[in-house]
């Protein structure tokens, strides 16, 4: 019985035996039919296709306006310059060696080292971005694949690669790799890139130029010397170093190659058949499609590809002939220009109909429009402090609601009113129409700065940690915001509270390859549509009568708000940011102008009214044709009646001194009175006898020169349209502290509480100056009968910053010198009981 035991289990072990050398057979044969199954797979694409490795034409990529028109074409063709092998400097290929294949001469076409590698790091990052791909397999999928990352792509170039390896020399490879290779910029190739970025023959390139051109494959926008000087320059010395570590060039030559510069400036314009002015939106729709769609600029420029775009060329068009001329920006400084950028989107659903990314935009650059952080000063009134106290309580408040504008101290903070003017109340509407900044901050204090942050985060503006503060309630920032941020934020207010997302593309296709990808529109409800419809209804008035009358435009409804800011590096007079954001029932549109930088021999002494004009011209022009339409209030919103109460009108008579004559004035200056009012001034003796001294001015400052220093009394009297009488201005007695200060203080001295200089009622600039005309109406803003805008002589006419300087001696500034409050104690309504005390 044991004997028969013992053959049992030999039998037994003998049978697991065979399985197992059966199993060891079959995965041998396996990986041995695998291999030559790959093999196979690969010699049929490259017999298939062996015409892309002599010629790399290919449909090309065209680039589509909203209208369905071509807006440029990306004509990817076969090299200008085929460059031999034997032609290129030896430096120039162990660079490229170096950086991305330093093993090419030793394996077969695919690294397994560095294949595993990769895979390892690719598990860990769970994503497929890891690179690997020896120099042959990148060949392969240049010539023969699509770009997409999975598994299954890169098995077939690993195939192609070892199809390539035996049916070409490495020599054969690498030189049609290095004619093949993008380089960024639409240039293919190192001769041609070398043409593009140094002017030169590849033959002729020195070290760090060999270097800079092998450094731009890994990421040719990012690496680009034109686009990213910083980190090209970065990426190019570590390719450097790695030669030197590689023994391809002595630690002197490495030394003398990083300390070489960057080139500055293309050799040859890409994209050149694009129309003049375009070249902002045709880069930021790059980025964007690369960022929201996954089609890289490498796979545009090889070609196949319809794009398209809510690119509007009436709008872009109208942009580029405004900003061809000079007269419609503030003076220049004494070396540059002043800077400005436009951005409009399409009110309804957020796609981009132009942009102007600077006055001098270069290709590749600093985006003005949509890459600059600069403070909003009272355009952000709106979206920081309006709507978000409309949403959560309209009955509470609203247009009609009277806000309090008494000068005040908010646990620290004393805003001012541009103009040192203060009531009790003033109505939402007429602080908007007016821009008053007490107001507003009293509102944010009541609703909560909680409340703000919120619902700007709704919009698309998430602030940092040191905004948690009332100052956002006059657009002071700590980093500050972009012109397409500003423009996203006020597509509620004319889409029934709906905010559209600023896109560029609505749709990419590419029919070789069978891709279609549609934008899918990020809208969201930030504004109930009630809530939206009041807040427009007094960004419309502000338009019609208040800071914004520049930016009407004849036939056609416009609303919007301006905002400024005060200058760091020079006085009262001179402006930082410059803003307009408006929007007619067909385009929102955001514009700003500033110095960058700013100091004392580049100040702008005009302000957004220069903005606002900019609008105007820009949108007249882009909707010739399209018929005037009126804004449509949502459905279901009832129209609730805005009181029309006469604004009380606030009355100043400050005395001062003309040196040169030595003879005693008043400036009289006022606030106040309906829209289209005339103004009659009376000058009251003691005896109370009033004689008038002006009759049917329509300015609000009047200039009273006096023989003798008597203590008159004023008074201003309004006149509406039809002539008839309005409430008089209360009788105010002469304020003679300014001529006080003027004889006891030093030229310049600032009085305690003004801001660099600017008087307490607004006027001059607190060294007995004459103030200019202030132009017409409570803002000065200089327009025609017609309502287009006219140009207001320099230095006269400005709207005054929303936001200005600390006064001396007050530290609690931001790093961007901008007077920041302490943040709130603590979140809710009035957090600050006792600030009506102030």
């Amino acid at each position: 019985m044991a004997a028969k035991a013992k053959k049992t289990v030999k039998k037994k072990k003998n049978n697991l035996l065979m399985i197992a050398v059966s199993f060891a057979i079959f995965l041998i044969l396996s990986v041995i039919g695998g291999y030559f199954a790959l093999l196979y797979a690969g010699d049929r694409m490259i017999e298939q296709n062996v015409q892309k490795l002599q010629d790399l034409k290919a449909e090309p990529t065209v680039i589509y306006d909203k209208n369905g028109k071509e807006m440029t074409s990306l004509i990817r063709q076969k090299n200008r310059v085929y460059k031999p092998i034997n032609e290129m400097p030896k430096t120039l290929i162990d660079a490229f060696l170096a950086v991305e294949d330093k093993r090419f001469y030793e394996h077969k076409g695919v690294d397994m080292v560095r294949i595993g590698g990769a895979i390892v790091n690719d598990i860990k990052k769970g994503s497929l971005a890891e690179g690997g791909s020896t120099i042959t397999q990148q060949l392969a999928r240049n010539v023969f694949l699509t770009l997409d990352q999975t598994f299954w792509r890169k098995t077939k170039e690993m195939s192609i690669a070892i199809g390539l390896e035996r049916k070409y020399s490495k020599d054969q490879i690498l030189e049609m790799y290095l004619n093949r290779v993008y380089l960024g910029e639409g240039e293919f190739g190192v001769e041609d890139a070398a043409q593009y970025y140094f002017g030169k023959s590849a033959s002729d390139v020195t070290v760090a130029e060999a270097a800079m051109l092998a450094a731009i494959p890994k990421a040719p926008t990012t690496y680009s010397p034109f686009n990213n000087p910083e980190k090209a320059k970065l990426r190019r010395d570590t390719v450097i170093r790695l030669m030197y570590e590689q023994g391809i060039i002595t630690n002197e030559q490495k030394d003398a190659a990083q300390a070489e510069a960057l080139p500055k400036e293309p050799h040859e314009v890409a994209g050149a058949s694009l129309k003049k002015g375009y070249r902002a939106f045709f880069d930021h729709m790059l980025r964007e499609s690369e960022a929201e769609f996954g089609v890289t600029e490498e796979e545009l420029y090889r070609g196949g590809w319809d794009i398209y775009t809510t690119f509007d060329p009436k709008v872009q068009d109208a942009m580029v002939e405004e900003y061809a001329n000079a007269k419609n920006f503030p003076k220049d400084g004494a070396k540059r220009g002043v800077e400005s950028s436009m951005i409009v989107i399409d009110a309804k659903t957020g796609g981009i109909a132009g942009m102007m990314g600077g006055r001098n935009y270069a290709p590749k650059g600093f985006n003005y429009a949509t890459d600059m952080k600069r403070q909003p000063g009272s355009s952000f009134k709106p979206i920081a402090v309006f709507a978000p106290a409309v949403n959560k309580d309209i009955n509470k408040w609203n247009a009609n609601s009277q806000l309090s504008n008494k000068r005040q101290s908010f646990n620290g903070y004393e805003p001012r009113n541009y103009n040192n003017r203060y009531s009790e109340t003033m109505s939402m509407s007429r602080a908007m129409i007016d821009s008053a900044n007490i107001p507003p901050v009293w509102l944010l204090n009541e609703i909560g700065v909680k409340e703000s942050l919120e619902y700007l985060k709704k919009v698309g503006i998430e602030l940092t940690p040191n905004d948690r503060n009332l100052a956002i309630a006059l657009g002071g920032l700590d980093a500050g915001i972009s012109p397409m941020q500003m423009a996203q934020a006020y597509t509620p207010f004319v889409n029934g509270g709906v905010v559209s997302e600023a896109h560029a593309i609505s749709k990419v296709e590419n029919k070789t390859e069978g891709v279609v990808r549609e934008y899918q529109p990020k809208q969201s409800e930030a504004l109930k549509p009630e809530a939206a419809w009041e807040i427009h209804t007094m960004l419309e008035k502000a338009v019609q009568e208040g800071t914004g009358k520049a930016a009407r435009i004849s036939g056609r409804h416009v609303a919007g708000k301006t905002g400024t800011t005060q200058s760091i590096a020079g006085d009262s007079k001179a402006n930082k940011d410059a803003w307009f954001v408006g929007y007619t029932p067909e385009y929102v549109g955001a514009v700003w102008m500033g110095f960058d930088p700013e100091d004392k021999q580049h100040l702008m002494h005009q302000g957004s009214s220069m903005t606002a004009q900019m609008f105007s011209k820009v949108l007249a022009t882009a909707l010739k044709g399209v018929p005037s339409s009126d804004f449509v209030r949502p459905e279901g919103v009832v129209q609730h009646k805005q009181e029309e109460v006469e604004p009380e009108i606030q009355l100043a008579a400050d005395m001062t001194l003309d040196t040169s004559t030595n003879k005693l004035m008043v400036v009289l200056s006022w606030i106040g009175g309906a829209d289209g009012s005339t103004y009659d001034l009376y000058r009251i003796s003691e005896n109370g006898e009033k004689q008038l001294i002006s009759a049917g001015t329509k300015e609000t400052s009047f200039l009273d020169v006096l023989d003798s220093p008597k203590q008159y009394r004023y008074q201003v009297v309004p006149r509406n349209a039809q002539g008839e009488e309005g409430t008089p201005s209360k009788e105010v007695p002469i304020d003679s502290k300014k001529l006080e200060n003027l004889i006891n203080q030093d030229p310049g001295h600032n009085e305690e509480g003004t801001n660099q200089g600017q008087n307490p009622d607004g006027t001059g600039n607190g060294n007995g100056e004459i103030p200019p005309d202030q132009g017409t109406g409570e803002t000065g803003e200089h327009t025609n009968n017609e309502g287009s805008s006219q140009p207001p002589n320099q230095g006269t006419g400005e709207v005054p910053p929303d936001i200005m300087n600390p006064v001396p001696g007050q530290t609690n500034g931001s790093s961007n010198e901008i007077q920041l409050p302490p943040p709130p104690q603590e979140e809710g309504q009035n957090q600050f009981p006792d600030a009506s005390d102030g």
